[in-house]
């Protein structure tokens, strides 16, 4: 039977940790939870030792951060793992649903050789989609949402698989023979944001299908996700900082490797230069709005 080792990079909201295992006890027998917490400050590591004997428990010191974390849950996984079985690579801020496993595993069953994104529906209203796959268009580096906002009970049509240009790390399912042939994520380049967005743009340039299954969405907490790339009110220092921070998915730096990682080499040059643009003058424009309104 095949199996599928979850992996659950953590630092810190032991309460959310603690309510994603919960919903993974209720998902049958056909997975392995392996939790890596980088050196949470709270109870984290305590908490899945007492209460979830059953999950495997890897710690780190607060360096590894989100690939870091990522990488040495699934190389536990792989030295575990037989042919045929798959990861799936999950965050703390989800609620898996009573047949979310199964249905991933459903879907990659009626797929040849692809990895498989979760929809996601926002957990204050399920039947909000807020995540429904991505779009890319290189020449002008604009991320198209799929169905993002729309109604999850009216976008999809039963047994849907949508082609995606890339996936996100929460709710991907892989089978393990996608490691032997393209590697793990990139934890030297990409420690914090974009080594999902990179393993799979590297996974469908390999030959890997990329998509969808919107038939059992999994539940996102959206207030605690880092997906979208923002800057705290405040002005031009929060801006500032948040072009140099690791903790940012504005940071300049992580978007110039993906950027070289993943662009096709043709667009590089205007998909840098449409990606700054964006960011920074979009961050402006926030600024400028926020300051007339309090005026």
């Amino acid at each position: 039977m095949d199996h599928i080792f979850v992996v659950i990079p953590v630092h810190g909201r032991s309460a959310f940790t603690a309510a994603c295992l919960e919903t993974l006890r209720r998902q049958g027998d056909s997975h392995t939870t392996i939790v890596v917490d980088d050196g949470s400050p709270d109870e984290t590591a305590a908490l899945v030792r007492r209460d979830f004997p059953e999950v495997i428990l890897l710690e780190g010191d607060g360096r590894l951060w989100w690939s870091g974390a990522t990488n040495r849950g699934v190389a536990w996984a792989l030295s575990n793992a037989a042919p045929g079985d798959y990861v799936l690579t999950l965050n703390n801020d989800t609620l898996c649903p009573e047949g979310y496993v199964d249905a991933l595993l459903a879907a990659v069953h009626r797929a040849t050789r692809a990895l498989i994104g979760s929809v996601t529906v926002r957990a204050d209203d399920p039947d909000v989609i807020a995540d429904g796959g991505m779009r890319i268009r290189w020449s002008t580096a604009k991320y198209l949402p799929l169905h993002r906002g729309s109604s999850a009970s009216g976008s999809y049509s039963a047994g849907d698989l949508v082609p995606v240009d890339t996936l996100s790390g929460c709710g991907m399912l892989i089978p393990v023979e996608a490691f032997a042939a393209i590697g793990m994520f990139d934890e030297r380049h990409l420690p914090q944001y974009a080594a999902d967005y990179e393993f799979a743009c590297r996974a469908a340039r390999a030959g890997w299908t990329l998509l969808m299954c919107p038939d059992v969405p999994l539940s996102q907490r959206t207030e605690a996700t880092g997906l979208h790339a923002s800057v705290a009110s405040g002005g031009m220092c929060d801006l500032l900082h948040s072009l140099w921070s690791r903790r940012s998915a504005n940071d300049l730096r992580t978007r110039l490797q993906f950027a070289r990682l993943a662009c096709p080499r043709h667009l590089l040059l205007p998909y840098v230069l449409c990606d700054v643009a964006r960011v920074v003058g979009g961050s402006l424009l926030r600024i400028m709005r926020e300051r007339r309104r309090s005026r």
